[in-house]
């Protein structure tokens, strides 16, 4: 072969073969993730990092590293700091936690936390509520003068009141009786509709005592024009036909009733883009407090319309799983019992941020006095009256037992009582004989039930859980139930078999019933649900102290646990390479100060998706950026007394509450 003959050729020819090589020399010095994957965008360092990633029962947190790596929308890494600094490039940010803790997002399972969205409107300029007059009178030690309060408040209210104009009356308890109001309120003692009617014939009326409330005809009249079917349907869903009471008749209503003036009439002509903002700023509230995923019913088509569109337009701050409930929207209650058998299963559709996993149904049982407990507790007539249990035939029973036919998953079921479950287990045995579903099946959908005050350690509802995998979500704050059970039922039954019924988490856990969490972020601090199940200290009582769980398991429940409840175990719940980079920063370690510090837990940094939705200027200030997002500070007042009160807590050991 002859030489070249141009004198360059060699030279370009080397440099050419050098640079051609280099792509791959610089490939072999890469660590293999920034090869596949490129640099990370966000590293943190210095760190305590806690995965969460052991998902058993036991009080083991998982492992815990010293720096994270964030690639996208997902974790990239975790590790030494010397591991991960090898995935950062040029344009990396790198945060210094400088020994803070780190956990996984937390799940809420249960916060209707749109509610309080609407009180946003007015930065767009939107009167809310429209024409409508709220006073809130204050109940009296005893129920005949807080029956007259009630009557001089509104009659002074509508004198000044043009015709047609709403009045909502908030009843606010006797701060020495707090559970007396809710009792005269739930018993219909209060007033009804003949009597609000002499004092309110122009103007509608809503009176709200608690979780039932009461209108005149001025407000039935105008529901029913609003929802055709509304009387029908109330009669259909309210639980009284077997004490011979029309709910129609007496002005009686639920929640959703009371909510639906707010939801449907108050906001039929808002603008969409509007409800979907105020809905973002509430979100980013409750990221400011730890939450990064919540699980709630949609029980209005207003609330759906409000979330799809800020799917639609990609500013979900915070994801939400979501259980349909839009039965509870009054209507021809013969098209409701076969709603959700003409909608298709929806449960898994939707994206990262917003997706269906079930069907709900609050109204098949609901809190003391009115919890579906059977023969588990005795009492007399004239109180086991008062409970609520659903039977075959019910709207809500007939309209679940469809779903299940359908195929929906059931969740965000209201079963509060013992004898509940049971009903509840009886309802999906109906559907079962139906369509030929096995246990296994049913088992495998986990589905979920909520609230669970008083379903209790009894052995036959514990083993009716696990067989047929029934995940029960269970607030902590509901311990305030227990004053209201020891009031009714104390005098008939052995205080030991009343334990049995204060919210048993420790031996539901340790004998393998799916628990999870409810309300967490809530005041006085984000972190006083996890502390309340830890402590069980509520208003000078300490409930079944030996129902007590460690502060791990605590977090497992509002962490892996709840991921799971929500469909996402694969993407949810720990800190794990590959799962959604969901990530809280504290301003201390929840996992070795006293107990009674994790009050004044702070989150210091909500991370989304490795977006920052809520940054505390703490923390920007010493990372020298500007803080993101809303910032929320536990009530240290709050928190003071309450560790005051909870210093002088003695367990309940039987008697009237606080005898001991």
């Amino acid at each position: 072969m002859s030489k070249p003959s141009n004198p360059f050729f060699l030279p370009v020819l080397v440099g050419a073969i050098l640079l051609a090589s280099m792509p791959m020399v610089q490939s072999q010095q890469l660590p293999e993730l920034v090869s596949r994957h490129g640099y990370a965008e966000t590293i943190f360092i210095n760190g305590k990092i806690v995965s969460m990633d052991d998902a058993s029962i036991s009080s083991d947190p998982g492992n815990i590293y010293q720096a994270l790596a964030v690639k996208r929308d997902s974790i990239m890494k975790l590790g030494t700091n010397e591991e991960i600094q090898t995935l950062a490039g040029e344009f990396t940010q790198v945060h210094d936690l400088n020994g803070r803790t780190m956990i996984p997002g937390i799940i809420e399972p249960h916060s209707h936390i749109y509610g309080r969205s609407l009180r946003y409107l007015d930065r767009f300029g939107v009167k809310y509520p429209p024409d409508e007059v709220t006073i809130t009178p204050q109940a009296a030690d005893n129920l005949e003068e807080t029956q007259g309060i009630l009557r001089d408040s509104i009659k002074a209210a509508v004198a000044d009141m043009d015709p047609g104009t709403w009045l909502r009356v908030n009843m606010q308890a006797h701060p020495d009786h707090p559970l007396e109001l809710d009792l005269w309120g739930d018993t219909r003692r209060l007033t009804n509709k003949k009597t609000l009617d002499l004092w309110t014939p122009d103007n509608p009326v809503i009176v709200r005592p608690g979780n039932r409330g009461f209108i005149n005809s001025v407000a039935l009249d105008t529901l029913e024009e609003f929802l055709p079917g509304y009387s029908n349907s109330i009669r259909d869903s309210m639980h009284m036909d077997e004490i011979g009471e029309d709910p129609a008749e007496i002005g009686w209503v639920g929640s959703q009733e009371m909510s639906v003036i707010q939801w449907e009439l108050y906001l039929e002509d808002l603008d969409p883009l509007i409800l979907a903002q105020v809905l973002k700023i509430q979100s980013e509230a409750f990221a400011a407090r730890g939450v990064t995923t919540f699980s709630s019913r949609i029980q209005f088509p207003k609330i759906m319309t409000g979330y799809a569109k800020l799917a639609e337009i990609g500013q979900m701050p915070i994801r939400f799983s979501a259980h349909y409930e839009v039965h509870r929207m009054p209507t021809d209650p013969i098209q409701t019992r076969q709603l959700y058998r003409r909608t298709g299963v929806l449960q898994g559709i939707g994206n990262d941020y917003f997706w269906f996993d079930g069907v709900a149904s609050e109204r098949w049982d609901s809190h003391i006095p009115e919890a579906c407990l059977g023969n588990d507790i005795v009492a007399p007539p004239h109180i086991k009256i008062r409970e609520t249990c659903p039977k075959s035939g019910d709207l809500h029973w007939d309209t679940m037992k469809n779903a299940i036919k359908a195929g929906w998953r059931l969740k965000g079921v209201h079963s509060v009582g013992s004898d509940s479950l049971r009903r509840f287990i009886q309802m999906i045995d109906e559907a079962r004989a139906e369509t030929g579903l096995t246990v296994q099946q049913i088992h495998d959908e986990h589905y979920a039930v909520e609230h669970c005050d008083q379903m209790s350690k009894l052995p036959e509802v514990m083993d009716k859980l696990k067989e047929y995998g029934i995940i029960i979500s269970c607030g902590p704050n509901y311990l305030e139930t227990f004053e209201a059970l020891i009031r009714d039922y104390g005098d008939y039954n052995d205080p030991e078999h009343l334990r049995k019924f204060m919210l048993p988490y420790k031996t539901w856990i340790e004998s393998g019933v799916q628990v999870v969490g409810q309300h967490f972020g809530g005041d006085p601090a984000p972190f006083y649900m996890p502390w309340l199940t830890v402590s069980r200290s509520l208003r000078g009582n300490i409930w079944a102290p030996e129902e007590s769980i460690d502060r791990v398991r605590a977090l497992k429940l509002w962490t892996p646990w709840a991921a799971r409840y929500v469909m996402k175990a694969d993407k949810l719940g720990t800190l794990e390479e590959g799962k959604w980079a969901d990530l809280l920063v504290l301003d201390r370690d929840y996992f070795t100060i006293p107990v009674n510090d994790i009050l004044r837990i702070q989150p210091l940094m909500t991370v989304v998706g490795g977006n920052t939705i809520s940054l505390h200027e703490r923390l920007a200030t010493e990372w020298n950026t500007a803080p993101v997002g809303e910032e929320y500070n536990y009530d240290q007042e709050a928190v003071d007394e309450l560790l005051r009160t909870h210093e002088n807590a003695r367990p309940w050991t039987g008697g009237p509450v606080g005898a001991n």
